[in-house]
């Protein structure tokens, strides 16, 4: 049977630092704490997490970059601790931002130096290196240099880098940051067409509709552990259901809260302060609870704001991530 693409078990990443007047207190940091996971071949997957949860470390200990302090991490059924010269050949790493580009030669002479470490063949280099311009929607501009290109621009040439080798699994960090809305929706359909090529893809992004709209399966790391996996339909029952009815107005009394919290399908009730206004959000289970049953549990409120939607991955992550920090 094939391994999957990605399989961690209790895998830890520990940073060491000095510090003090003469250096010698030792500051341990636990960047990634006892993370299992598992990515299928031929999926979108998504790592969601705030700032600093450990989300750049684990996807470099996937590329290779970094070693794990304790655990295991196994990436094309490879350890990457003991076999990144096999893996390297097959994977492809897309970093946001303006790093790891040239910018004083030209996107095509940037292409053709990356071809050269990847140890493309002579005779078909050129013409994979046109192949992926062409793709990304550089071909225009592949002649002029990389320091005249928009952030946009830039953008595409890493994705064109990350493909050169035909890798078979893809680690994308942010991959539209930068870009225009167009040039956004045309990178997600490109990423889409990737996986139906065999491409499997490893997706951080903090833009949550975008990774709604890829992603078959989503984890959510925060604080170096993972607390949920799995699909955004599986994620919102997981944080109370598919419907969200939120109310807003003015001081809400305790007693008014717990009628709302006793209506049935309602699985939590959360508040949040907007200047005068408090909002009241309600993550509601079935079709029993209606907005007109939820404004007549509030009789003394005729002007209160009351609207329902569907539970956005947004708030699947902030309910799981605030969760964790309690």
């Amino acid at each position: 049977m094939e391994p999957p693409a990605i399989r961690i078990q209790d895998l830890t990443r520990v940073y060491s630092a000095r510090k003090g007047f003469l250096f010698n207190e030792v500051v341990r940091t636990e960047a990634l704490r006892g993370v299992n996971l598992e990515v299928r071949r031929g999926e979108i997957f998504g790592l969601l997490g705030p700032n600093g949860a450990g989300k750049t470390t684990l996807t470099k200990i996937l590329a290779t970059l970094l070693l794990p302090t304790s655990g295991r991490a196994e990436v094309l059924g490879l350890d990457v601790a003991k076999e990144a010269y096999r893996i390297r050949p097959r994977i492809g790493l897309v970093l946001g931002g303006e790093r790891g580009l040239y910018n004083r030669v030209s996107g095509r002479e940037n292409l053709r130096y990356f071809a050269d470490l990847y140890g493309i063949e002579l005779a078909g280099r050129d013409r994979r290196i046109d192949d992926m311009l062409q793709l990304v929607g550089l071909s225009d501009a592949a002649d002029r240099r990389v320091e005249e290109y928009s952030r946009g621009m830039k953008q595409k040439l890493h994705l064109a880098r990350g493909l050169l080798h035909d890798p078979e699994i893809l680690f994308l960090d942010e991959p539209t940051i930068g870009l225009d809305p167009k040039s956004a929706r045309e990178t997600r359909k490109f990423v889409r067409s990737l996986v139906a090529g065999g491409v499997t893809i490893f997706l951080t992004s903090h833009y949550m509709f975008e990774a709604e709209e890829l992603c078959q399966r989503i984890a959510v790391l925060t604080r170096g552990r993972i607390v949920a996996t799995d699909t955004v339909a599986a994620l919102r029952g997981l944080v109370g259901g598919d419907r969200t009815i939120e109310l807003e107005g003015h001081d809400f009394e305790d007693a008014e809260l717990d009628r709302l919290r006793r209506l049935p399908g309602v699985s939590r009730l959360l508040t949040e302060e907007f200047g005068p206004l408090e909002r009241i959000t309600l993550r509601v289970r079935g079709l029993e609870v209606d907005l007109p049953r939820v404004r007549s549990s509030l009789p003394g409120r005729p002007q209160i704001e009351i609207r329902e939607r569907r539970t956005s991955l947004e708030d699947i992550y902030l309910d799981l991530v605030e969760e964790e920090a309690l």
